[in-house]
């Protein structure tokens, strides 16, 4: 697409004539993109990390405010109020809503103002404060008046239907509802219409008019267009799936469960997952199929513990409860039994809470309403007093206008007269001021005088003043003590290096070099000489002295300081790190070496044994004792004297047992990252490998079964690491634990996971599968 060339030179004078304007509008371009990216990542983290929504929502905000960006703020404030409203800050969260309603007043935006005077309503439903709902209805239903759009007669007939339906007065939720049935028809938005026939569903559900409910839970989901995937649809689902429960069509109860299922895997929020695998595993045992009941009800019992959702937690316990007593499995019944009681017992108590929180809130609303009114009455009558007062300041102001005048006309006269006086006086004045500052001046100036020379001839350090060409001009007289001249001697050599050991002539030369090019102040050490030929450590500070005019280096002052003390003091700390190192490194090489020789003997011991099971014995203990000894080797061939390369240690673990046992059945496959450890996590982790993989090699491939055993090393977040161990042979029992078995591996593995403040999760399917978390910024 052309421009015609006289819009063209109008935008390019534009350009050059605002460019501050044209770049300012950039910059609120770029800003107001940055505050709906963060608005959406409030949004979307919502379900998940509730302490990221906020920070988002706040960032949003601030940067909304400051360049004025409406659509920003309310956005930002919307997802505020969510989030307190889940924590149950409800004053916040009121005080959110009426920011938002605030903004939409200054706006005059009547449509907007309704939603929200609708959610506002919703709030106190919430807080079971229904004479505030009826209050604010009432409010919203006399300004949806003033608006044609069917959209908002929709949103304030369906907030009465949610207001009655909270009140269980189910009859006047539905005449509502089919009141604002006719109004979402004519707004043509498939939402609003989806909504207002599910809450027609909800109050018939009510009523137990079952047929009523599926009926009108069916025309909301035929609403919606085809493909959609909302969290809308998917309760719309399972509500379904609930009326065909209650008439004990168990076949469409799992098919609308399932479905509700597919979707709110694919976006739906993670307690809805969970909820609706508990839904299927519940259908699919009132079909007969246990397995697969048990099976999603374990994965919804999986998914709940995972994100800690005890109003899901209480209701899986007491299905699980039911389903094992109905088996006659009364142990996993009774210990189902106990966690519901325990999840049960937390609900109570966070409705409890819950209770007292909207007790609070309600209380504080109340009194809040009782002194806006009391404000508002106190307003009123001030308004009058105000009125009363200025009326009274007006005559009082035309009055003292009219003296004010007056004596502003003798003022004009009189400031005449005294004009020529004043000045003479004036005169007199900044002359004997003029004399006084110089006197003070000359007086300052030789204190300061004086004050230099008693610093520069009793202070330590050896102060220069030089010129250009380094010919010095002034020397304090601390350098006879420093270098055994006295300060005439020194400032008759021709160039300071005579003061400076040979073997640093360059390095101070170089220094001087870059001060000169980067006309800053440099620091540096080497070595002086003194007049009897010694040596010893200095620090010198050079500073350049500007020429205000040409910016070119005019002067140097140069202040040195005797520093041998405290170089000598480095030394004997360095060399004491030193030899602290080596004793650390020769420990280990000792200790691996002890290791060494206790592994021969136990080999001899186990070669001079026809006892197979002390054999055994001596084998497992070989490989404790060689997992130890290879902390210690890798500590020695590394250059850090408390850590190791973890991912090494692990790797030639892995091989010396596969090699222990030599067997071609089995093939060892590693996946390893890098990680560091210090020591003491090092060992005990070590010897929980030892175990484990000990174990796979003995106990997973039987007889002449052949497969795989994986090592994993992997990074989780942060410090987090994953060590994962599995095998796709026989498997685990099904009964099987850690705490369930007494074996001296399964002991060590349970003490030294605890000892490490590690997580050990267990798996049967296919194969057995043992997965440790653990963290490498442990102290132990």
């Amino acid at each position: 697409m052309k421009i015609p060339g006289l819009l063209l030179i109008i935008v390019l004078s534009s350009m050059i004539a605002f460019p501050a304007e044209i770049r300012e509008s950039n910059e609120n371009i770029y800003r107001i993109l940055a505050v709906d990216s963060l608005n959406r990542l409030a949004e979307m983290s919502m379900a998940s990390d509730t302490a990221l929504a906020k920070s988002s929502a706040s960032r949003a905000l601030e940067i909304s405010v400051h360049i004025n960006y409406i659509a920003g703020q309310i956005t930002a404030l919307s997802c505020l109020a969510t989030f307190y409203q889940t924590q149950g800050e409800y004053l916040k969260t009121l005080d959110l809503y009426f920011k938002i309603i605030e903004i939409y007043e200054k706006e005059k935006d009547v449509k907007n103002m309704v939603i929200n005077y609708c959610r506002l309503t919703q709030f106190f439903l919430k807080i079971k404060d229904f004479d505030l709902a009826e209050k604010y209805l009432v409010m919203l239903t006399r300004l949806a008046k003033k608006s044609d759009d069917p959209a908002t007669h929709v949103n304030v007939n369906l907030t009465w239907a949610k207001y009655y339906l909270a009140k269980k007065e189910n009859d006047l939720a539905i005449r509502f509802g089919f009141l604002a049935l006719p109004y979402s028809y004519k707004a043509g938005i498939p939402d609003l219409e989806s909504s207002t026939l599910r809450l027609l569903g909800d109050a018939f559900m009510q009523k137990k008019m079952y047929a009523k409910a599926e009926y009108n839970y069916m025309l909301a989901i035929a609403c919606l267009p085809p493909g959609t995937y909302a969290v809308g649809i998917s309760i719309l689902y399972t509500r379904l799936a609930h009326v065909y429960q209650v008439r004990n069509n168990n076949f469409l109860n799992l098919k609308y469960n399932l479905m509700a299922l597919r979707i709110r895997e694919y976006n739906g929020p993670v307690h809805l997952v969970a909820s609706s695998y508990m839904n299927v595993g519940e259908a699919y045992w009132l079909l007969g199929r246990k397995d697969s009941a048990r099976y999603y009800l374990q994965k919804s019992l999986k998914l709940a513990e995972q994100i800690g959702k005890i109003d899901l937690l209480e209701p899986i316990y007491r299905q699980l409860f039911e389903f094992a007593k109905a088996e006659k499995k009364y142990a996993d019944a009774l210990q189902y039994y106990i966690s519901r009681n325990e999840y049960f017992n937390k609900m109570s108590l966070e409705a409890n809470n819950a209770d007292i929180l909207i007790l609070e809130a309600n209380r504080t609303i109340r009194a809040t309403e009782a002194q806006n009114e009391l404000l508002n009455q106190e307003i009123v009558i001030q308004d009058l007093h105000i009125r009363n007062r200025r009326i009274q300041i007006f005559l009082f102001e035309i009055v003292f206008i009219i003296m004010l005048a007056l004596i502003l006309i003798v003022e004009a006269v009189a400031r005449k007269n005294r004009k020529r006086k004043n000045e003479l006086i004036e005169l007199n004045e900044r002359l004997s001021r003029e004399i006084s500052i110089r006197i003070e001046a000359e007086g300052r100036l030789n204190r300061s005088k004086e004050l230099h020379r008693v610093l520069a001839e009793n202070t330590v350090d050896v102060i220069s003043l030089m010129d250009i060409g380094l010919r010095r001009l002034y020397i304090s007289p601390s350098c006879e003590k420093l270098y055994g001249y006295t300060a005439q001697e020194i400032l008759r050599m021709h160039t300071p290096l005579e003061l400076v050991d040979p073997a640093y002539h360059i390095t101070v030369n170089q220094r001087l070099l870059e001060m000169f090019r980067s006309k800053n102040s440099t620091r540096f050490t080497y070595k002086a000489l003194r007049k009897d030929c010694s040596t010893f450590w200095v620090e010198a500070s050079i500073n350049p002295i500007l020429d205000p005019l040409i910016h070119e280096v005019k002067n140097l002052i140069t202040v040195v300081r005797d520093i041998s003390e405290h170089m000598k003091h480095e030394e004997e700390l360095s060399e004491n790190s030193r030899q602290k190192e080596y004793l650390l490194r020769e420990i280990h090489n000792r200790v691996k070496n002890n290791f060494a020789i206790l592994i021969s003997l136990m080999n001899m011991q186990r070669d001079q044994s026809a006892d197979s099971e002390l054999s055994r014995s001596l084998t497992d203990l070989q490989l404790r004792v060689r997992t130890m000894s290879l902390v210690h080797e890798q500590l020695y061939q590394t250059q850090e004297i408390n850590t190791i390369p973890f991912n090494n240690y692990l790797h030639h673990l892995a091989l010396i047992i596969s090699s222990s046992f030599d067997n071609s059945r089995i093939r060892l496959q590693t996946e390893i990252y890098p990680c560091k450890v210090n020591i003491e996590m090092a060992l005990p982790l070590g010897l929980i490998m030892n175990e484990l993989i000990t174990n796979a090699y003995k106990y997973a491939f039987p007889g002449d079964k052949t497969g795989n055993i994986w090592v994993r090393l992997r990074p989780e977040y942060e410090d987090r690491f994953c060590i994962e161990i599995c095998d796709d042979g026989i498997g685990l029992p099904q009964d099987f634990t850690m705490h369930s078995t007494q074996t001296m591996g399964s002991q060590i593995v349970g003490i030294l996971v605890e000892q490490i403040e590690a997580k050990l999760e267990v798996s049967g399917n296919n194969g057995a599968c043992f997965r440790i978390l653990f963290s490498t910024l442990q102290d132990k």
